[in-house]
C-alpha cells in the first residue's frame, strides 16, 4: 500500500466521520431572508381621532390604526382634530397633515423592511402534543447575544432536562430541574460569530431533534453587522417615541436582520402592557417564519380580539387570509380555511379591494376542488 494511497484512505475515512457525527449541523444554519421579495416599511405609531387609508385599486376607504403599512400611492384622510404619525422606513417621523394627502414619506434607503407574507413557507411541523421538548428559541435565528436564552416547550411529567448546544468544536450540555428556559451562561464555551449552532433538548429518553424540517439552528451576528444594527436601533430611540411604539419599531428591525429571536421577545415583552392588533399580528408572523405554526395560529387569533375597538378591517382581513393557509398547508383543517376566506372575501367586498376579493376566490375554489 503506497504513501499516496493510505492519504488518500485516511482523507476519506476522515470526511465519512465527520459527516456521521454532525448531521444537525447541517440542519443548524439559519435560512438567507429573501432579499428579492422584501419591501420598504412605513409605519402608522400614532392615531388620534379619525384617520382612513384608500389604497391603489380600492374602491373605499379603511381606518388607519396603531401599525398600519402604509405605502407609496395610498390616499390618506385625516379628520378635523384628529392626529397621527408615521414612522417611514428611512426611520424618519412625519406628522399626517390635515385633509386629504399621500403618504409623507421619502424614497430613501430604506431601513425597515418587511418580506411578503405570501411568501412564508407553511409546512407541517411535528406533533405538538408534548410528547417531547419542543425548541423555541434560538431557532431559525440570528442573534446579537453571545448568551442567548435558551426555550423549549415543557414535557408533561418531566421532571429534568438534559439542555445541550452543539456546533463545530462545541458540545456543551447541562442538566436542569423542571423548567423551560435558562440562559447561555457565561461559564460555558464562548459562541463565535458566524458559526452555526443547533440548541437540543432531552428528557425521558425524547430529544427535540426529531421535529423535523431543515434550518432550525442559529448564529451569532459579526461584529461588522453588529454595529450596522446598532446603529439603526439608536436612531429608533432618537424618535423619542413611548415605550411600546419603540418596541414595536425595534422589533421590525430585528426581522429585517434575520435576529427572529429576539425580535419575538421584544413582542412577548411589549404585548404584556401595550395591546394592540399589530403586535400580535407581527408575533405571529415571526412564528410561521420559525416554524412554530400553534403559536402563530394563537397570535393570529388573540389579534382578532384586540383589533375589535380599533375597527381594523384591513387587518383583519389580512389576518383571515394568513390564517386560512395555516388551516389548509399546516393544519389540514378544510373548514376553517374556508371560514377565513369566507371572512377575508367578506372584508374585501366591503372595501372595495377587488383583486383581494378575487384572490379569496380563486383559493375558495381550489379548496373545493381538494380532495377531502
Amino acid at each position: 500500500m503506497n504513501q499516496r494511497y493510505c492519504k488518500h484512505l485516511l482523507l476519506t475515512l476522515f470526511t465519512v466521520l465527520c459527516c456521521a457525527l454532525w448531521p444537525p449541523l447541517i440542519q443548524a444554519k439559519p435560512p438567507e431572508a429573501p432579499s428579492d421579495n422584501s419591501q420598504p416599511v412605513n409605519l402608522a405609531v400614532f392615531v388620534e381621532g379619525q384617520v382612513s387609508v384608500k389604497r391603489q385599486g380600492w374602491k373605499y376607504s379603511a381606518p388607519v390604526v396603531f401599525g398600519t403599512r402604509l405605502r407609496p400611492g395610498d390616499l390618506l384622510t385625516l379628520a378635523q382634530s384628529s392626529r397621527a404619525k408615521v414612522v417611514c422606513s428611512d426611520l424618519t417621523l412625519h406628522d399626517i397633515p390635515a385633509g386629504s394627502s399621500g403618504v409623507p414619506c421619502p424614497t430613501s434607503r430604506p431601513l425597515l423592511q418587511w418580506t411578503d407574507g405570501s411568501m412564508i413557507n407553511v409546512t407541517r411541523s411535528g406533533p405538538s402534543d408534548g410528547s417531547f421538548p419542543m425548541v423555541l428559541s434560538p431557532r431559525r435565528t440570528k442573534l446579537l447575544s453571545s448568551f442567548p436564552l435558551l426555550r423549549w416547550t415543557p414535557v408533561s411529567g418531566a421532571t429534568a432536562y438534559l439542555v445541550g448546544v452543539r456546533g463545530p468544536n462545541l458540545g456543551w450540555s447541562s442538566p436542569v430541574g423542571p423548567v423551560t428556559q435558562i440562559a447561555y451562561p457565561h461559564s460555558a464555551p464562548p459562541l463565535k460569530a458566524g458559526v452555526d449552532y443547533k440548541l437540543i433538548v432531552e428528557t425521558n429518553g425524547q430529544r427535540s431533534d426529531i421535529e423535523p424540517g431543515q434550518g432550525l439552528g442559529f448564529a451569532v451576528l459579526s461584529p461588522k453587522d453588529r454595529k450596522a444594527v446598532e446603529k439603526e436601533q439608536k436612531r429608533i430611540e432618537e424618535l423619542m417615541l413611548p415605550e411600546g411604539p419603540t418596541q414595536f419599531l425595534r422589533a421590525y428591525l430585528y426581522a429585517k436582520h434575520d435576529l427572529n429571536a429576539e425580535a419575538i421577545q421584544q413582542l412577548e415583552s411589549v404585548s404584556q402592557t401595550f395591546h394592540a392588533a399589530a403586535v400580535a399580528r407581527l408575533l405571529g408572523d415571526l412564528y410561521l417564519n420559525i416554524g412554530l405554526t400553534r403559536r402563530a395560529e394563537t397570535s393570529f387569533l388573540n389579534s382578532f380580539g384586540l383589533s375589535k375597538d380599533e375597527k381594523d378591517e384591513e387587518g383583519d382581513m389580512l389576518t383571515h387570509l394568513i390564517l386560512a393557509r395555516i388551516y389548509a398547508k399546516a393544519i389540514g383543517n378544510k373548514d376553517s380555511a374556508t371560514q377565513n376566506l369566507d371572512a377575508a372575501l367578506a372584508i374585501a367586498q366591503q372595501i372595495g379591494d377587488d383583486l383581494t376579493a378575487s384572490q379569496a376566490k380563486e383559493r375558495l375554489a381550489e379548496l373545493k376542488r381538494a380532495v377531502p
